[in-house]
């Protein structure tokens, strides 16, 4: 079975405060089936039906990342990704002039 890719990953933060990359339905299930059953509610629930549905092709795969999205906002996990240096943030080395 392949990985179906989200079209961005998520970034989450999990219980050892290590900043995680969700790029894909298994990432996200895998995340939630880890997820304390102390602290599961009808939010994870809806999550993890979600990324099944979407896994099984009878949601898609964005609807699933926005049900893991929600899920990682209201338990408070949700990280800003990281920055990403675009090309004119670069300062050319001295001499030559990139083409």
């Amino acid at each position: 079975m392949t990985a179906k890719a989200f079209s961005r990953p998520i970034f989450v933060k999990d219980e050892d405060q290590t900043i995680r990359e969700i790029a894909c339905i298994t990432d996200a299930l895998e995340f939630l089936t880890k997820w304390p059953e102390n602290r599961r509610g009808p939010i994870h629930n809806t999550a993890v039906r979600a990324c099944q549905a979407a896994r099984e092709g009878r949601l898609t795969v964005d609807g699933a990342r926005n049900a893991f999205a929600g899920f990682a906002r209201s338990v408070r996990i949700r990280e800003a990704g990281p920055v990403s240096v675009e090309p004119w943030m670069i300062t050319p080395k001295r001499g030559r002039m990139p083409i």
